[in-house]
């Protein structure tokens, strides 16, 4: 097969919003009244270990993903359990089952949760407690972390993922200024649990200041890799390609990599050292309608309008906005703002509408091509899917989208033109399923 390098594309007019949050410490928002837990984690069910009545403590397994790939849910306050099926949004875009429970204030922890004799730990001891712990991906993806440490293949670099490339998100440029020490420790067990050579932490080349204090932290296992200021350099896909040189199917794994975030580091290192499960995470709550944008470091199941009140509210005047779970470019558009942080939610954004006028018909640009990182036709494809032409989309290998919003950004049309792709994807992908 062809090698053939993914490209990216800057956009220079987004970089400001990124000031919006990136130069203010986190706010701590660690004390709701109620968190609910969701019981849907990256479509898979979650099965409850708990009943209404039950007390819990910080820490304790309540729930578990019942996947292919499981790992347990842990309550992140102490307190009762009131509910195991309220219905709360989710950042799918869903409403789903969550458990409830009422905060006691009291902040009691499990007794497991005790500090760990690192250095005794084996490859295997770090897999098991990053399982135990329930550390998912934090940088959107929710995948267990486990799983890609127990990789058979033969692992030569670990990959933190700092670059943050979509517009807004600045939670883990935030924590890495804040924490570094506990992400360079978290990348180094990661290192340990994979048996990797070296370490590399992948960073915007424009953070100038961020990638020298890194610097002057790194071990003589670990360097920086400034990465260009384009969308979507941060997509792992993109970042092995240019790392290894080399290109893979599947798992990065296959190209002798493992990727993670680095909020992802920073709770794998609670993990091994205290085994704290990952019960709090930080999430960027940003966009013009709010009066305090902020990162804010709060407990999984804290509703957002919540942590919005918490932090002054909403822009005086907003009339209608869009709320946005996740980034601008690949987030789902919400109605409303008590959706509740899950372990894969990375930013909030409140945006006030704006009524733009549309072109529904195709102009012709070719624009959706140029910009595409893996050199599809969107608009090409998207004919072919309303065409129901089932032979002409496997030609245009429409499974090969990344889903990264770009072409809808792009086109001087509107036309929505990312979820049709994805929905020629998942029939592309259905009939060879079938076959």
């Amino acid at each position: 097969m062809l090698f053939i390098k993914s490209k990216g594309t800057h956009l220079p007019e987004h970089r400001g919003h990124k000031e919006l949050t990136q130069n203010k410490p986190p706010f701590l928002f660690l004390d709701p009244e109620d968190v609910y837990i969701p019981l849907v984690e990256q479509g898979a069910p979650c099965e409850p270990k708990v009943k209404v009545g039950d007390k819990v403590k910080v820490g304790q397994v309540i729930a578990e993903r019942t996947d292919r790939f499981p790992i347990p849910i842990h309550a992140s306050v102490s307190g009762e359990v009131v509910s195991v099926a309220q219905k709360m949004w989710h950042a799918s875009g869903r409403m789903v089952p969550c458990i409830q429970i009422k905060n006691d204030h009291q902040e009691t922890k499990v007794e497991t949760i005790k500090p760990n004799k690192v250095e005794a730990l084996s490859r295997a001891d770090i897999i098991r407690i990053a399982k135990e712990c329930g550390v998912v991906g934090l940088g959107g993806s929710g995948f267990p972390a486990y799983v890609k440490y127990q990789t058979q293949a033969k692992i030569d670099v670990v990959i933190i993922n700092a670059v943050e490339c979509e517009p807004y998100i600045t939670a883990d440029y935030v924590m890495m200024h804040e924490h570094l020490d506990e992400m360079i420790r978290g990348a180094e067990y990661i290192r340990r649990a994979t048996d990797a050579q070296r370490i590399i932490v992948a960073i915007k080349a424009y953070k100038q200041e961020l990638i020298e204090k890194v610097n002057q932290q790194a071990g003589d296992k670990l360097t920086v890799y400034p990465v260009k200021d384009v969308y979507p350099a941060g997509w792992e896909k993109y970042l092995v390609q240019r790392i290894t040189g080399k290109n893979y199917k599947s798992l990065p794994a296959e190209a002798g990599a493992v990727v993670n975030n680095a909020g992802t580091a920073i709770a794998l290192c609670h993990a091994v050292e205290n085994n704290m499960p990952l019960v709090e995470k930080t999430v960027t709550i940003t966009g013009a309608g709010l009066k305090e944008p902020r990162n804010v470091t709060t407990k999984i199941g804290t509703k957002v309008s919540d942590i919005v009140t918490a932090l002054g509210g909403y822009a005086d005047e907003l009339a209608d906005a869009y709320f946005i779970a996740g980034g601008p470019m690949t987030g789902v558009a919400l109605k409303f703002d008590t959706l509740v942080v899950n372990r894969c939610l990375s930013s909030v954004i409140v945006m006030p509408k704006k009524v733009r006028e549309i072109n529904p018909e195709c102009l012709g640009c070719g624009k959706c091509n140029e910009v595409c990182p893996v050199f599809l036709a969107p608009i090409q494809i998207k004919e072919a899917l309303e065409g129901d032409d089932l032979d002409l989309l496997k030609q245009y290998r429409p499974e090969l989208c990344m889903e990264c919003g770009l072409c809808s950004y792009i086109c001087p049309s509107r036309i929505e033109l990312t979820s049709n792709v994805a929905r020629a994807k998942k029939k592309v992908l259905e009939s060879r399923s079938k076959a």
